[in-house]
C-alpha cells in the first residue's frame, strides 16, 4: 500500500483535523509568496512613513519656588517680603487650565498656521525652524485683531502667491464667502467677511513657485487641541518638581508654547502675589497721612507748654527715673502700635468678600495664618475660573476657607489677650515712676505726658514707614513662582509614526497576508487539488495514485507499452494481490463518490492488466448508466440484466470473447431496466458470481457511484475488495467525509483509494473525457449533495446532473 502515515483521530463520517506540518510544508512551497508581500508591505510603509507628518515630543522640567528654595527667595523671606507657597498637585491644574493656555495661544500666535501644498504631502512652516527646501523664514506673517477672533466662527483660509508682475496676490474664503486682494507691496490690509487682516512682511522672501496658505482658527479651539496634547505631571511632591511634555508636530513651535506657557504661569503667579501687597500698601498710606497730622500737633502742644511754663530740661537728679519711665513708656507705645495693627487686621479681614487678598507682613505674628488664607483665596479663584460653585471641590475650599478665618480670629483673639495683660503690667509701672516724681513740680510731669503723646505717635509713623517700603520692595521684586531647571527641547526621533514599530508591523503583515490567502484559497477551494489532502482527511489506505496522462482514448494499457500511467497500473495489481491474500478472494469492485471521477478508466485499464497474465473478465453493473459498451464498441441490448431477469439461463452467451483481440472478457450490462436495485437483491446475482469465480481468475467489477445510489452497497455481497477512486479537480473534499464513513462502518469490503489524476501533490487530470450522465436522482441519507456527468442524486429529496468525464 502507498499509505504509509502515521494514524491521526478523525470523527466518524467527518473529515481529520488539520495537520500543521502539512500546513506549515505547504506555506514553504509558496515562499515566494511571502518574500513578494513582504516587499510589498515593507514598501507600504515606506510610503507611510515618507508621507505622513511626524509628531515629537517636547520636553520642560520646572521647580516651583517654595520657602527656603533659592538663596534669593530666602533672602527675601527673612524680612518678610514673601511668604506662603502653592501645593504643586494643584499648579498641575493650574499649568493645564484652559484660560492660561488659551492667553499663551493668543500671545504666541498660535492660532494662526502656514502650510505649503505638495503633492501628496503638505509642509507647515514657522516663523523660524523651517525647511530650507521651502522658506527658511517666513516672507510674511498676519496679524489678526481681537476684535475680529472675538467674531471668529469657523476657520478663515488665505492664500497668498506672487503674480507674473510680482505683486502679492491673496486669495481666501470664510465660510461660503470669498474674497481676493492684490498688493504691490507688503504690509497691506485684506478685507474679509468678518473684518480686515493685516499681512505682515517678513524675513523670507516668497516664492512663485511655492505660493503659501495661511489658516486662522478660533484661540480657543486651539487652545483645546494644545489642552489634550500638553501632559503635566510631578514625578515627586517632595522636590516640587514639574514635568510638561507637549506633543507637536513642529519642534520650534513646541519649544516656543513652552516657554511661552512657564512665563504666562510666572505673570499670573506675580500679579496673584502683588494683589495682597498693594492691598497693604493702600491702607498704611492713608494711614500715615494721619499719624503724621496727629505727630504735628503732639509735637505742636508740647512747644506750646514748654513756651508758656518756662521749661527747658529735665533736673539732673531726677534722670535716672525718668529714663526708667520713658522706657516704660516706650515699651507701652510698642503695645499700643501691635493693638493698632491688631484692631487693623481685624477690619479689614471681618470687611473681606473674599475677591482681594489680605497683607501678610503687617504683623509677623500671624503671617503665616494669612498668608494661608490667600493661598486658599487664589486657589479659589483659579478653580472658578474654570469649574462650578457647586463642584465638591469648591465646596471643600469654601469649607477650608472658613476653618482659616477661624483660625486667623482665634489668633488675633489670643495676642489681643497678651497685649492687655502686657498693658496692666505697664500701667501698674507707669504708677510706680510716677509716685516716684511726686516731688517734682507739676509742669514737668505734664511736659512728660505731652513728650509720651509725641513719642507715641512718632514710633506709629516710623512702624508704618518700614511696612510699607518693605511692601514696596515685594512689588518691586518679581522672583518668579516657577524656575525652569531645563529649558524646553525637542526629542531627536519622532513619537509617531515610530520607524521601527511600523516596518515590525509590515513584517508581521508580510508574514500572516499570505498565511491568510492560503487559507482563503483552501476555504475556498471545496475540491481536492493534492494528494496529501485526501492523506490528511482520511485514513482510508492509498493502494495507488495515478499520474495525469492525455490520451484520446480511455484504455491506455497495452501488452507491451511501459509509459508511467501503464506502470502505475502494474503496481496497482501488484498490490491488490497482496490485498487478496489468498487465490479465493478474486473480485475487485470499483466505484466512486460521484460521476466524472474517473471509475469507468480504472476498471477497463485494471481489467486490461490483469489480463495479460490471467484469465480476467470486466463485469459491468453500472447498470442504471452503462458506459462500457461504448468505450470498447460493444453493442448494448445484449448483457447481464439478460441473465439477472431471467431472459437468458447460459451466461457464456452473454460473455464477449478477447476483446479487442485482447486476452479480456466482457459482461456488460445490457439494457437498462426499470427496477435496477431490486434486480441486484436477488440471489440469481449471487449464483451467476459463484459461476464466474470457478471460471476466471479475477473478477473486475464496474459499479455505480455510491454517493448516487446504493447499487455498490447490494454488490458488496460478492466483492472481496473495493477500489474507491477520487479524482483531482473533481471529488469535493467534503465527499472524502462519506468515504470515511463508509469505511468505519465497513459497509465495503477491503476498502482502498484509487487516487486519480493526482502528480506530486500538485494540481492534474487526464486528459480524456467521455460524455456520462445519469438521468434520476435518488435518496441517500448521508447529508451531502453532489452531481456530475449527469448523475441526479440529492440525499433527501433533491438531485443534480453536470456534464463531466465518467
Amino acid at each position: 500500500m502507498e499509505n504509509t502515515k502515521t494514524k491521526e483521530g478523525t470523527n466518524k463520517g467527518g473529515l481529520k483535523e488539520i495537520n500543521v506540518h502539512w500546513f506549515l510544508a505547504n506555506v514553504f512551497m509558496h515562499w515566494k509568496w511571502f518574500a513578494l508581500s513582504i516587499i510589498l508591505f515593507f514598501l507600504a510603509g515606506y510610503v507611510y512613513l515618507r508621507y505622513s507628518t511626524p509628531v515629537y515630543n517636547v520636553y520642560s522640567r520646572v521647580i516651583i519656588q517654595d520657602k527656603g528654595q533659592g538663596s534669593e527667595y530666602a533672602a527675601f523671606q527673612a524680612i518678610g517680603v514673601l511668604s506662603g507657597s502653592s501645593p504643586v498637585d494643584r499648579e498641575l491644574e493650574v499649568f493645564k487650565s484652559r484660560d492660561l493656555i488659551e492667553r499663551v495661544v493668543r500671545t504666541g500666535d498660535f492660532y494662526i498656521r502656514y502650510y505649503v501644498r505638495g503633492r501628496f504631502k503638505d509642509t507647515e512652516l514657522y516663523t523660524r525652524g523651517n525647511s530650507r527646501k521651502f522658506y527658511g523664514e517666513l516672507p510674511f506673517s498676519v496679524f489678526v485683531d481681537s476684535t475680529v477672533l472675538s467674531n471668529l466662527a469657523g476657520a478663515i483660509n488665505l492664500k497668498v502667491s506672487l503674480t507674473e508682475k510680482s505683486n502679492y496676490k491673496i486669495e481666501g474664503s470664510y465660510g461660503s464667502s470669498t474674497f481676493i486682494t492684490e498688493s504691490m507691496s507688503l504690509p497691506c490690509v485684506v478685507k474679509t467677511p468678518i473684518g480686515e487682516l493685516l499681512i505682515r512682511l517678513g524675513k523670507g522672501q516668497l516664492r512663485e513657485e511655492y505660493p503659501i496658505e495661511v489658516q486662522i482658527f478660533h484661540p480657543l479651539a486651539i487652545a483645546g487641541s494644545y489642552m489634550g496634547r500638553l501632559h503635566a505631571e510631578a514625578p515627586s511632591v517632595r522636590t516640587a518638581v514639574i514635568q510638561l511634555t507637549l506633543s507637536e508636530t513642529h519642534k520650534k513651535r513646541g519649544e516656543d508654547f513652552l516657554t511661552k506657557l512657564v512665563q504666562a504661569y510666572n505673570r499670573d503667579a506675580v500679579v496673584d502675589k502683588n494683589k495682597a501687597a498693594e492691598s497693604a500698601l493702600t491702607f498704611i498710606d492713608q494711614r500715615l497721612v494721619d499719624l503724621k497730622s496727629e505727630l504735628d500737633a503732639a509735637e505742636r502742644n508740647t512747644e506750646a507748654y514748654r513756651r508758656e511754663n518756662h521749661i527747658s530740661l529735665l533736673p539732673t537728679e531726677g534722670a535716672l527715673l525718668l529714663t526708667g519711665e520713658d522706657e516704660s513708656y516706650q515699651k507701652y507705645a510698642d503695645l499700643q502700635t501691635q493693638k493698632l495693627l491688631l484692631d487693623y487686621v481685624e477690619k479689614q479681614f471681618k470687611s473681606n468678600d473674599e475677591t482681594e487678598l489680605l497683607s501678610a507682613n503687617v504683623l509677623p505674628g500671624i503671617a503665616p495664618s494669612i498668608g494661608q488664607y490667600n493661598s486658599a483665596i487664589v486657589q479659589k479663584q483659579r478653580m472658578l475660573s474654570v469649574a462650578s460653585p457647586e463642584l465638591p471641590i469648591i465646596k471643600r475650599m469654601d469649607r477650608q476657607i472658613e476653618n482659616i478665618k477661624k483660625n486667623i480670629l482665634s489668633v488675633i483673639d489670643g495676642e489681643r489677650k497678651s497685649i492687655e495683660e502686657k498693658e496692666s503690667q505697664f500701667t501698674g509701672m507707669d504708677d510706680y515712676y510716677e509716685a516716684g516724681t511726686l516731688d517734682y513740680p507739676r509742669r514737668e510731669r505734664e511736659l512728660f505726658v505731652y513728650q509720651r503723646q509725641e513719642a507715641l505717635k512718632s514710633g506709629l509713623v516710623t512702624s508704618l514707614s518700614n511696612r510699607a517700603e518693605e511692601l514696596k520692595l515685594t512689588l518691586a521684586v518679581d522672583i518668579p513662582s516657577a524656575k525652569v531647571l531645563e529649558y524646553p527641547l525637542a526629542s531627536g526621533s519622532p513619537v509617531s509614526p515610530r520607524r521601527m514599530f511600523i516596518f515590525l508591523v509590515c513584517l508581521i503583515a508580510g508574514i500572516l497576508f499570505p498565511f491568510l490567502v492560503i487559507a482563503i484559497r483552501e476555504m475556498l477551494n471545496y475540491k481536492l487539488s493534492r494528494e496529501d489532502e485526501v492523506r490528511r482527511f482520511s485514513e482510508i489506505p492509498v493502494i495507488v495514485s495515478l499520474p495525469l496522462v492525455k490520451t484520446k482514448t480511455p484504455l491506455v494499457v497495452t501488452p507491451h507499452s511501459t509509459s508511467a500511467i501503464v506502470e502505475r497500473f502494474r503496481l496497482l495489481r501488484t498490490n491488490l494481490q497482496f490485498a487478496l491474500e489468498s487465490p479465493e478472494k478474486k473480485s475487485i469492485m470499483i466505484t466512486s463518490t460521484i460521476s466524472g471521477e474517473g471509475k469507468t478508466f480504472v476498471s477497463l485499464n485494471l481489467s486490461m492488466i490483469f489480463s495479460l497474465k490471467y484469465k480476467t473478465i470486466l463485469v459491468g453493473l453500472d447498470v442504471r448508466r452503462p458506459k462500457i459498451n461504448t468505450y470498447l464498441g460493444l453493442p448494448k441490448h445484449v448483457g447481464l440484466i439478460s441473465y439477472l431477469t431471467g431472459d437468458e439461463t447460459d451466461l457464456d452467451k452473454l460473455i464477449y470473447k478477447g476483446v479487442n483481440g485482447s486476452n479480456l472478457d466482457v459482461l456488460i450490462s445490457g439494457i437498462v431496466p426499470p427496477n435496477p436495485n431490486e434486480l441486484l437483491i436477488e440471489k440469481t446475482l449471487d449464483s451467476m458470481f459463484q459461476e464466474l469465480r470457478r471460471k476466471y481468475d479475477y473478477i473486475i467489477i464496474d459499479s455505480s457511484p455510491v454517493g448516487s445510489v446504493s447499487d455498490a452497497f447490494l454488490i458488496n455481497r460478492v466483492v472481496d475488495a473495493t477500489l474507491f477512486v477520487v479524482r483531482n479537480e473533481v471529488t469535493p473534499k467534503s465527499a472524502i467525509a462519506l468515504a470515511n464513513s463508509i469505511y468505519e462502518d465497513k459497509r465495503l469490503n477491503s476498502m482502498s483509494f484509487v487516487l486519480n489524476a493526482f502528480h506530486s501533490g500538485r494540481k492534474g487530470g487526464y486528459g480524456y473525457g467521455y460524455g456520462y450522465g445519469y438521468g434520476y436522482g435518488y435518496g441517500y441519507g448521508y447529508g451531502y449533495g453532489y452531481g456530475y456527468g449527469g448523475y441526479g442524486y440529492g440525499y433527501g429529496d433533491y438531485g443534480y446532473g453536470y456534464s463531466s468525464d465518467e
